[in-house]
């Protein structure tokens, strides 16, 4: 068989009583910036997204300084003050639609230390979400690069929003796609799409990808036999509809490996936003399995929520 295409929607339970079964998740989003393109694009989304969901926010740039010796003293100071002003600006942006905002800028003294930075900084800060820029591929000419994002989404416990370079980023956000797995426990990255679907009320397709390419059901087999994933995504789609959104869930057939499988769906569904959970990006033991990550978030051209998930035990 190809795939199952269930489509349900909840019946709206009261605000009353959403809230007390989940309650406020997010109160503080860190934004991670540079002055690159993808940046841009994060600020616009994260600007966007922080009054519907009340809470404050912190703007951090990361200087690097450079390291040739033929690099004067004033030249770097011009940078810092260039990224200080750049914080700023964004800051203004934030408190201009009603967000307590505030900036801070670093500095470090490799590229390598930015990932270490920044996770310091959610650290200290207590941040619910971070928000941040991804180049992914290329040469080491920026602060905010495809393995600085990967690396803070591994390191970090919150979940993490990359923004891709040419991110087609629609701010009004009206479908989440949210990817799952049989083994992988869903509860926080669930927990973030009940957030962010609330917020920015949207709907919520829940898609789970089988992990055999082509594997279909047997000759003679029963639809409703019992099957691992599709029960966890059963179960997901009625914790969603309990927190009163509307959801569609689906099941799907490995033909093209995850992240074809996964862009398809996103391009088909016309979704602006895919959450993820860790695990699903094929992380294993703390370390990113080749190139998983950086497929996903590019090959769908869409903000990326990776949420840190647990193998169930």
């Amino acid at each position: 068989m190809g795939m199952r295409s269930p489509q349900t929607r909840a019946d709206q339970p009261s605000p009353r009583a959403v809230s007390a079964t989940y309650p406020r998740l997010m109160k503080h989003i860190l934004l991670a910036i540079d002055r690159s393109a993808p940046s841009w694009e994060a600020s616009r989304l994260a600007i966007h997204m922080a009054p519907k969901l009340d809470v404050a926010v912190t703007v951090l740039s990361i200087v690097v300084p450079g390291t040739r010796l033929r690099e004067a003293k004033d030249q770097r100071e011009r940078e810092y003050e260039a990224v200080r002003e750049l914080v700023d600006d964004i800051v203004k942006e934030f408190v201009a639609v009603g967000v307590e905002a505030k900036g801070e800028v670093r500095s470090c003294s490799r590229e390598e230390e930015v990932a270490g930075e920044i996770l310091g900084a959610n650290s200290r800060l207590g941040a619910d979400l971070i928000v941040m820029g991804s180049r992914a591929r290329g040469e080491l000419t920026g602060l905010l690069l495809g393995s600085v994002s990967h690396a803070v989404a591994k390191g970090a416990g919150c979940p993490v929003v990359i923004v891709p370079a040419g991110a087609m980023v629609n701010v009004t956000t009206r479908r989440i796609v949210l990817v799952i797995d049989g083994e992988g426990d869903p509860e926080r990255p669930v927990a973030a799409t009940v957030t962010l679907a609330r917020a920015l009320k949207a709907a919520v397709e829940v898609v789970c990808v089988g992990h055999t390419l082509g594997d279909d059901v047997e000759t003679g087999q029963s639809q409703s036999s019992a099957n691992p994933d599709e029960e966890a995504v059963a179960r997901v789609a009625a914790t969603l509809m309990k927190a009163g959104l509307e959801v569609r869930w689906r099941m799907i057939d490995n033909q093209r490996g995850l992240a074809p499988e996964i862009a398809r769906e996103v391009m088909a569904t016309g979704a602006d936003m895919v959450v993820i959970g860790a695990r699903a990006m094929g992380w294993v033991g703390g370390d990113i399995a080749a190139g998983a990550a950086e497929a996903v978030i590019h090959r769908t051209h869409r903000p990326v929520v990776v949420a840190p998930s647990r193998r169930r035990s």
